[in-house]
Order: structure tokens, then sequence, then C-alpha cells
């Protein structure tokens, strides 16, 4: 394997010293932006957080009264048990007390699990809609971008924040700037077994 390593590195090399000089003919113009901060001071952000932060209140609101309803039932439980464990009350009212403690015991849980679901689902929700909201927003930067970068004439554009959102650190590439991808992969496969699916 040693063996190969000076072959392949020379091979990388040539590509590499191609695009130095290649460059330096052209005068490629290249230029970065900072796709967070955009991102942070574009107006519609505001206006669209502030939609989300509705979106997870109202939902919040909801669960807020199905957990009133809970804890009403837990209390009233408390209430039953009370008179079910009291020896001094009559049998068949310490009875009737059991039996209203039993059914209010399921219905408690059922509710729990409702409230639990109910959770579950607003969670997801909000995070969807969040999520869908950053992807239309960082799309409309993007196109933003793109028009800037057609009437300035660039050529290569960097996002210096690496947003996640923004998919990739690279905005925006022009015709001039060589790739070597296709160049880096054949000189790291150049070596591969025939047997291989990059042959």
């Amino acid at each position: 394997m040693k063996l190969h390593l000076p072959f392949l590195l020379a091979s990388l090399a040539l590509p590499f010293a191609g695009v130095s000089v290649s460059a330096n003919a052209q005068e490629i113009k290249i230029a970065v932006v900072d796709m967070q901060e955009a991102l942070n001071k574009y107006y519609k952000t505001e206006i669209q957080v502030k939609e989300i932060n509705e979106l997870a209140d109202e939902k919040r609101k909801n669960l807020d009264e199905r957990q009133a309803s809970y804890q009403q039932m837990t209390n009233q439980m408390s209430e039953l048990d009370a008179v079910y464990k009291d020896t001094s009350l009559a049998e068949s009212k310490r009875k009737e007390a059991l039996e209203k403690l039993q059914a209010l015991f399921q219905e408690r849980n059922a509710k729990g699990k409702e409230i639990s679901d109910a959770q579950r689902k607003a969670s997801a929700e909000v995070m969807t809609a969040r999520q869908e909201m950053e992807a239309t927003l960082v799309d409309e930067i993007k196109k933003t971008v793109d028009g800037i970068v057609q009437a300035q004439g660039l050529d290569l554009v960097f996002d210096k924040s690496f947003l996640p959102k923004a998919n990739k650190a690279i905005l925006y590439t022009s015709a001039k700037v060589m790739d070597l991808t296709t160049d880096v992969i054949a000189a790291l496969n150049a070596g591969a077994p025939a047997t291989t699916s990059t042959n």
C-alpha cells in the first residue's frame, strides 16, 4: 500500500496546482455570506418566529386544560380514597366510594395517555412548523444571494457560518471554478480491485 502513496499524492498535486494557475489567470471573484446572520436579521424571521411561538402557546394552552382536568380527577380520587379508608363510615358508603375510585382510576389512566399522546403530537407539529419555516427562509435568502452574485459577477460564494439549514458551505459556484471532485475520486479509486463498484 505504501508503494502507491507517492503516486496518489502526485496525482492529487497536479489538479490542485492547476486550479491555482487557472484561478489566477481567470481572476475568479470570491465572496462570503454569513447565512446565520442573514437569517437572524431577515425581517421575516421575526414574524415567522412569532407565529411559531403563537402556535406553541396554543398547543400549550390546550394541554394545560387537559392537565387541569387530570389534576381534578386526582383530587377526586384522593377524596374517594379517604372515604373508603374511613372505617367509621357505613360499609355501603365505603363500597360505593371504592367503586367510584376504581372507575375514576381507569378514566384518569386513559386521560393520562391522551395527554401524553397530545404532548408528543403538539411537539412534533411545532417542530415541523419550525423546520418548514427555516427551510423557506433559507431558500429565500439563497435566492437573494443568487441575485446579488449575478449582479456583481461573482464566481464562488462561501457560507462562513456553516449554517446547517443551508445544507452546504458553498452557496454558489460559477463555471470558472474548477471542480476537482471527479479527479480526486478517480485518484482515490485508481488502485481499487476490479471487483469493486468503483470500476
